[in-house]
């Protein structure tokens, strides 16, 4: 867009580079009336149009309005690029005389920059010229005059090679503050935002492949559609790599290579849901090992004969599988390392997938979801009771999940607390055999009659 606008004339004897940029502000005000005119054009229209009806007035202003939003914006585009091209070629420009400056004082380049400070709000040039940072902080500046040239198309600058210390506190600030953009991009909080949605983008794709394979294969005849498709992937790698080796390069063959290229990138694109596989997988066997056993036991509870409410079921079915799923990770985690697709050495794959579950599914990970989860479900459910007086779901179920928290917190700060409380069961065994078996001999009573001397 803005090749051939910003050329370098000629670099002179002592080291000043001249240089010319086009003169748009011409041709810039002839099309910014025309923008003028067309966005008039469009506010008049009902005026002028309104016997033909308030569909055809609608269309016809809209194309009006959005071509003279659309000159506007192609001038404001143009203008930014031809400021970008200009201070690019400046900076490239002064670097080698820059290095050569910062040898001399035995300093570093950090930064250079092209700066242009307006004088008014209309952008009219006050002053032009080169900041150069030293990594002592010092800055450099190097002054850019106009140059007076015959040539209503373009404008002559003159680079100043001399520079100077630059002792305006507000100019220096131009290149010693580091942008708005950057910090931001720079930032602890934006990096860990731009992880979670890269890490949310992998899960949801997968999730979404998956959803449409339960969606639409409910039968061995709908699988054999992508079954065939992903063979005939897998036979098509030797073909593409032998062709590739073939062909000669040219125009015509590239493009064939790029076209038989593009299954290969379908096929690498199903490596995508692999993460998600491996969690969704993770979480169905510990649901398995933590909620089955559970509900068997009620099962064989309620066929002997003993009835258990629909509260009862819900909380046992929902606490007790949860505080088995995370007291327990450690050994259900084993369990699940040894099943497929987690279990095998034929794929590398297969390392990180065993690494991902290890690092997923732990007990701490799992405390922190289930609190979280409460805790939200607590704050809305009690929110709405205290704003409208209705529970969330129903009364009862508000109370059961209320509860099962309470069981739940109970639960897990016993487990805790029992590492640290002296309640061995081997020991405490011992102490009881000791007491029923002992009996006072000689050697005890001897021991006896020491200590009280010595007390």
């Amino acid at each position: 867009m803005t090749k051939g606008k910003v050329i370098v004339v000629n670099t002179r004897a002592n080291n000043n580079i001249e240089y010319k940029v086009l003169n748009s502000i011409g041709s810039d005000m002839g099309w910014l009336k025309w923008s003028i005119i067309f966005l008039f054009l469009a506010i008049l229209c009902p005026v002028f149009l309104k016997s033909l009806g308030v569909v055809v007035v609608e269309i016809v202003a809209g194309v009006l309005a959005a071509i003279g939003i659309g000159i506007f914006a192609c001038l404001v585009v143009q203008s930014h690029f031809l400021g970008n091209a200009e201070a690019k070629l400046v900076e490239n420009a002064i670097k080698d005389i820059v290095a050569r400056d910062a040898e001399r004082l035995k300093q570093k380049v950090v930064k250079v920059k092209f700066c242009s400070d307006s004088l008014d709000s209309y952008g009219t040039i006050d002053e032009e010229y080169v900041l150069a940072l030293l990594s002592n902080k010092t800055v450099l500046k190097y002054p850019i005059r106009q140059l007076n040239r015959k040539d209503d198309k373009n404008n002559y600058k003159l680079i100043v090679s001399k520079s100077e210390a630059c002792e305006n506190e507000k100019q220096k600030e131009q290149i010693l503050r580091e942008s708005l953009i950057l910090k931001l991009i720079g930032s602890p909080l934006f990096i860990s935002f731009i992880t979670w949605v890269v890490i949310a983008f992998l899960l949801g794709l997968g999730v979404g492949i998956m959803y449409l394979f339960v969606r639409y294969v409910h039968s061995a005849e709908d699988m054999i559609l992508p079954f065939v498709i992903i063979i005939c992937m897998l036979a098509f790698i030797p073909l593409y790599e032998l062709t590739d080796k073939r062909l000669p390069h040219n125009r015509l063959c590239d493009g064939i290579r790029y076209a038989m290229s593009i299954p290969l990138l379908v096929l690498s694109l199903t490596k995508l849901v692999m993460p998600s596989i491996t969690i969704m997988a993770t979480l169905l066997l510990m649901f398995a090992y933590s909620f089955l056993p559970v509900f068997a036991v009620v099962a064989l509870i309620e066929k002997a004969g003993y009835d258990i409410t629909m509260e009862g079921k819900l909380f046992v079915l929902l606490t007790i599988p949860l505080i088995i799923a995370t007291h327990c990770s450690d050994s259900i985690r084993r369990r699940i390392l040894r099943k497929s697709p987690f279990y095998g050495n034929d794929h590398h794959y297969h390392l990180f997938m065993r690494e991902l579950v290890r690092f997923v599914y732990t007990k701490e990970n799992l405390n922190f979801i289930v609190y979280a989860s409460y805790f939200l479900f607590l704050f809305v459910s009690t929110f709405k009771s205290l704003q409208s007086g209705e529970p969330l779901l129903s009364a009862d179920i508000d109370m059961v999940v209320a509860k099962s928290f309470l069981v739940f917190i109970a639960c897990t700060n016993m487990l805790d607390r029992k590492k640290s409380a002296n309640l061995e069961g081997g020991e405490l065994l011992s102490l009881f055999v000791k007491m029923m078996i002992v009996h006072d001999d000689e050697e005890w009573r001897l021991k006896r009659k020491k200590h009280q001397l010595e007390e």
